[in-house]
């Protein structure tokens, strides 16, 4: 299937691949006997048609199909930033090889799954422009989904599949800090404190230093996002709401790749293609301790939704790793020239610097609909109650409450400034809705639902109009008589039997 040729190689890379040509392009490896299955798994919001491409382990029809056959899972995908083309069409010649039956990379899908969602952004794509149609980043809506693309990418592919392994695709290269320049790559795992560490460090430990192994024998380097300077070389963001620290919650082995700018456009293609293959050279050498990892980090998970003691970082800071690095950045004094950095801090790793206890459970007034609603987009299980009750549960007194800018081009947030911590027997009435903990996505629901952390259903304004603003203020005037007012979150620590329907 080699004479079947992506627009951007046809043009001699002077282009990038269309949508619609993209779609034609993997039609055509499909009616000539490719070993893949191209399906849709949403639209965008000018009506694009979001695409995922399935192959390998004889491309099962379903993800519980997937999973009784004990192979691991991959999930590939790019372009969440409509201009960032290049991981785009290092995919699509990934999935050509991938599909010819014969070739190294077809055998070795005897015992992987891989999933490919190489155009996450179509509408982006074809305006040239990071953002989606509506003036989203798609790679700040991750723990929101108010876009139809981040909502049918994590609803329907993400957390449908449950992949062992994703990696998020994109190019450019740290250029906000000067770009990425010796490096034709950079590469980090989760780094959000919420999750599993250990998924971090089997990237750290044993991918990428295979990468940069590979790279370097093609004449290449391949380092940490994002940036260094001469004293330290400084990894990227710990929010949940981008793509790579997601998957970490959500207990996936989820790495990020940005494809350096500088080279040739070609060169910085075959870069991507270098890094992907590497990926799945590790899933097919190393898949049981793959699988191990991340099954193991999924039970840990469950379990921790069954103590109503471990803590949930609610606030955090990076921090430097344990051991030095060496690292090349643009010399400061000398054009063209570099400085080696022989002994700098690496500071990527995530510490919580203040925690809160995990609960059973969490309860939600019955007009939290809105909250709810963000909840099952992400696949969550919500249960309600069919009858009142006494319940003991913990609760957060309100000490302040108030709106700030938002980051990442949200225009405004709700913060919350809790007080007394308050445990009590209370009468919990029907309809409330009861969300445990004891279930996959435990990490994203904790996020979530904790009043204080940047990314829960208040800050995000999903339960503004249920938040005690006035009794708040007849407190803070008069607090010896009116009782400062509870968030309207509270927490069941301790075991219960409550009436509930799904």
């Amino acid at each position: 299937m080699a004479e079947i040729r992506t627009a951007a190689e046809a043009s001699g890379w002077e282009r990038h691949t269309s949508h619609e040509e993209m779609m034609d392009y993997l039609e055509a490896l499909q009616a000539a006997g490719g070993e893949l299955q191209v399906e849709s798994y949403g639209e965008s919001h000018e009506g694009r048609e979001l695409v995922l491409v399935r192959l390998g382990a004889s491309t099962p029809e379903s993800p519980e199909e997937a999973h009784d056959r004990g192979h691991p899972i991959l999930l590939l995908g790019a372009n969440a930033h409509g201009f960032n083309y290049t991981l785009r069409e290092s995919l699509l010649l990934l999935v050509r090889e991938m599909a010819t039956p014969g070739t190294e990379l077809n055998r070795r899908l005897d015992r992987m799954v891989v999933l490919v969602a190489p155009s996450k952004n179509p509408d982006g794509l074809q305006a040239e422009s990071r953002f989606n149609a509506a003036g989203a980043d798609l790679n700040r809506d991750y723990m929101t989904l108010d876009q139809p693309e981040t909502a049918a990418y994590v609803g329907s592919v993400v957390n449908r599949w449950r992949p062992h392994l994703l990696v998020d695709g994109h190019d450019g290269g740290a250029v906000q800090y000067g770009g990425a320049e010796p490096y034709a790559l950079l590469y980090q795992a989760p780094a959000t404190a919420a999750a599993d560490p250990a998924l971090t460090e089997l990237a750290d430990r044993e991918i990428f230093p295979r990468i940069s192994e590979r790279f370097e024998g093609e004449g290449l380097e391949a380092f940490y996002w994002a940036r260094g300077e001469p004293d330290a070389w400084y990894g990227g963001g710990s929010a949940p709401r981008m793509g790579r620290n997601y998957g970490g919650l959500a207990d996936i082995l989820s790495i990020l790749f940005e494809v350096a700018a500088w080279p040739e456009w070609h060169d910085s293609v075959d870069a991507g293609v270098l890094a992907l293959t590497t990926i799945l050279d590790f899933a097919h050498e190393d898949g049981d301790r793959l699988l191990d990892q991340v099954l193991e980090t999924r039970r840990r998970t469950l379990a921790l939704g069954g103590r109503a003691d471990a803590p949930i970082p609610v606030e955090e800071e990076m921090v430097a790793e344990a051991d030095p690095v060496r690292y090349r950045i643009p010399h400061p004094d000398r054009p063209g020239d570099f400085l080696e950095v022989t002994e700098g801090e690496l500071v990527k790793r995530p510490e919580g610097t203040r925690f809160r206890e995990r609960p059973l459970a969490y309860l939600l007034p019955s007009e939290a609909t809105e909250a709810v609603d963000l909840l099952q987009r992400h696949g969550i299980q919500v249960q309600r109650l069919t009858e009142s009750m006494e319940l003991e549960v913990r609760g957060y007194r309100l000490a302040g409450l108030g709106e700030e800018e938002g980051r990442d081009e949200s225009e405004s947030v709700t913060r919350v400034e809790i007080g007394e911590v308050v445990d009590e027997v209370r009468t919990i009435e029907a309809g409330s809705w009861l969300v445990r903990t004891d279930q996959p996505l435990g990490r994203v629901i904790t996020h979530l639902l904790e009043a204080e952390t940047t990314e829960s259903v208040i800050y995000w304004g999903r339960m503004a109009p249920l938040l005690p603003g006035e009794a708040l203020r007849r407190h803070l005037d008069d607090p010896e008589t009116h009782p400062a007012p509870l968030v309207p979150i509270l927490k069941v620590m301790t075991e219960f039997d409550a009436p509930l329907e799904r």
